[in-house]
């Protein structure tokens, strides 16, 4: 093909990355909107698993996540702790400040240090935003090419719905899991 042709072609995937940096760079949410992600997300969660009816159990949980959380990068976050009605031995950390916890968890822990250090994981995630940061990396979110920012609704939708398979699957990877762990032991000392 002649020179020009080939530049063309070069021209042109030069053209289809840049609009695919900017498509990623509008994965900068604001908190609000992160705040709206994880609610999606938790109410998916809770729909699935449940929630325990117990208020005292509430109580306490949210007590020592909240000591945790305002010792934490994001200490304005308006944090959520929430107790699944499930077996299954578990925690999940939704954007924007919502934390959950199984009762299956819960009936295995022996302290209130463990359920710290269980919590302060999981605020960890939140306070390092890795859902968000994952879907970033991943490229997890395809955007439609007619999408604009005034349009945010649908796109954080599917932002919601990454973070939710992310969250749930504890797809974080292992830089993130050490990086929680950090912080972990940071606020529950």
């Amino acid at each position: 093909a002649p020179a020009h042709a080939q530049l063309g072609g070069i021209l042109n995937k030069a053209q289809k990355i840049q609009d695919a940096k900017g498509k990623l760079d509008d994965l900068n949410v604001t908190e609000e909107e992160e705040r709206t992600i994880g609610e999606q997300v938790s109410a998916k969660i809770r729909q699935r698993f449940g929630v325990v009816q117990d208020p005292a159990i509430h109580k306490y949980v949210t007590l020592v996540g909240t000591l945790l959380a305002q010792q934490s990068e994001r200490p304005n976050l308006a944090w959520t702790f929430i107790v699944l009605d499930t077996d299954g031995v578990n925690a999940f950390a939704s954007p924007g400040g919502i934390v959950h916890i199984t009762r299956g968890a819960l009936g295995l822990i022996t302290s209130e240090a463990e359920l710290a250090g269980v919590l302060a994981h999981e605020v960890g995630h939140v306070a390092h935003k890795h859902a968000v940061n994952a879907i970033r990396k991943g490229k997890a979110v395809q955007l439609g090419s007619n999408e604009t920012l005034s349009s945010r609704g649908p796109f954080l939708d599917k932002i919601a719905n990454k973070a939710y398979d992310i969250v749930l699957e504890n797809k974080f990877d292992r830089n993130d899991e050490m990086d929680s762990d950090k912080v972990s032991w940071t606020l529950a000392e």
